[in-house]
């Protein structure tokens, strides 16, 4: 099946299936275009999700292959959304 990944802010989100990314892309497009609004999405794992958008911020769509299962775990086991920092 396809999942979309959503990364935002350098955090990464599995957007739940029923998720209409089209229209997602453009309420984020919409607020990038202001000086900053809310947009709220359905996810795999961490449910409804609201991040602030700024023209400044970073987006990134990917479609991705997975199967079911992989779903499943990540509903009961949510994947870590933060990118990790490398030492310094």
């Amino acid at each position: 099946m396809q999942i979309t990944r959503l990364r935002i802010d350098g955090q990464f989100f599995y957007l739940d299936a029923a998720q209409d990314v089209a229209a997602l892309q453009d309420q984020i497009a919409e607020a990038a275009a202001t000086r900053a609004a809310f947009v709220h999405f359905e996810t795999v794992g961490h449910g409804r999700v609201s991040v602030l958008v700024t023209p400044h911020v970073g987006v990134r769509f990917e479609t991705q292959e997975h199967t079911a299962e992989d779903v499943a775990e990540w509903e009961a086991h949510p994947p870590v959304i933060d990118i990790p920092l490398p030492d310094l």
